[in-house]
């Protein structure tokens, strides 16, 4: 799992508490932790909070079963998600084929889907080194919520537009046939106000997808269905938990979509060439951990030692200024401030030669 900090002072007694310290586990693409980490502290947190806000409601006391019924609920979301493998495999190609030809893939998710769908994008512009708009979520429906000054945020720069509203007024006109557009809904959702938003993008790509999920009795309207060339419909079993079945029923269709929207930015990228020997080579140097991972990749590709790729790093950086001991010597938050300014750090294996 991702790394967790926590603020306290060595010998430190908190009662009444204990404090969970994930390690980091084996990675398909190496350095990606929202691979590695997200889904299972997702599962952790929500399994956790979901228990203690029974007990507090039922004034009860957490049980090992219940911990255990919560558990296995993500267990059965695994197993119907991934019997999606070939349709997410063909997804993944979809969308590699757009960022081979320089295009954009949008994924448009109705409520909290639509947060996994902005996440997911923004994710990949300091994993992969990709421009904001190359993989990017929306989210439609109230998310009023979600920011105490939305204008505020609006106004940092487009890249922060995310509403139904900016979608249909930034990115539906300057749609092409290249992009590939991602819809994400469930049967509970607004399906008219769906169908309305498909029918309007159609007309500028036939590229469009869908996600949706379903529970057992739920059926897509004839209507919405011919408008997808395929649709990756994932059908849930009703959970017979009196108190909690709605809860899980919402956490499983979200981490379902994460791993699904996860696999497919990822695979979208390996073919696009982002990924060698699964090592994450085009990245942005824009915070500490990225500054030491691309030591490390350095490293790993050159055979030289760390302080050897670390002054390559940096000459790269600084280009064409030639290094002095000021430079070397300065914090390393310098050298991110400057890497971020710049579109791209380039060539530091010829500093290397």
């Amino acid at each position: 799992m991702g790394a967790w900090g926590v603020g306290l002072s060595p010998g430190a007694h908190v009662p009444f508490s204990s404090l969970s310290l994930p390690l980091p586990q084996p990675e398909g693409i190496s350095g990606s932790s929202r691979m590695k980490g997200g889904s299972a502290t997702k599962i952790l947190l929500e399994t956790l909070l979901l228990a203690a806000h029974k007990t507090v409601s039922k004034d009860t006391d957490i049980s090992e079963k219940c911990l255990l019924e919560i558990l296995r609920t993500y267990e059965r979301a695994h197993k119907v998600t991934y019997a999606q493998s070939k349709k997410i495999a063909a997804l993944v190609k979809q969308a590699g084929t757009s960022l081979q030809k320089k295009a954009c893939v949008y994924m448009v998710g109705w409520h909290t889907l639509g947060i996994i769908a902005i996440m997911d994008g923004a994710e990949c512009i300091p994993t992969f080194g990709a421009d904001y708009n190359d993989v990017r979520g929306f989210l439609i429906g109230d998310h009023s919520e979600m920011f105490n000054k939305e204008a505020d945020l609006i106004a940092q720069g487009p890249q922060f537009a995310f509403s139904q509203e900016d979608f249909v007024k930034t990115i539906l006109p300057s749609l092409t046939e290249l992009d590939t557009v991602l819809f994400l809904f469930t049967l509970d959702d607004d399906l008219a106000e769906v169908e309305k938003l498909v029918v309007q993008v159609k007309e500028k790509t036939s590229n469009v997808q869908a996600l949706s999920h379903a529970t057992v009795g739920q059926y897509l309207p004839a209507s919405l269905k011919k408008l997808f060339p395929s649709i990756m419909s994932i059908m849930w079993p009703i959970l017979f938990l009196e108190y909690e079945g709605n809860f899980i029923q919402k956490f499983q269709r979200e981490l379902s979509t994460k791993w699904i929207l996860n696999t497919v930015s990822t695979g979208a990228h390996v073919l696009k060439g982002k990924i060698l020997h699964s090592y994450m080579v085009d990245l942005r140097v824009s915070n500490s951990k990225l500054f030491w991972r691309a030591v490390s990749i350095l490293q790993r590709f050159t055979g030289h030692s760390q302080a050897r790729c670390l002054e390559g790093l940096l000459q790269s950086i600084y280009d064409p200024e030639m290094l002095s001991d000021d430079i070397r010597n300065a914090e390393i938050s310098k050298h991110i401030a400057i890497a971020t300014e710049k579109n791209k750090v380039t060539r530091p294996m010829p500093c290397l030669s």
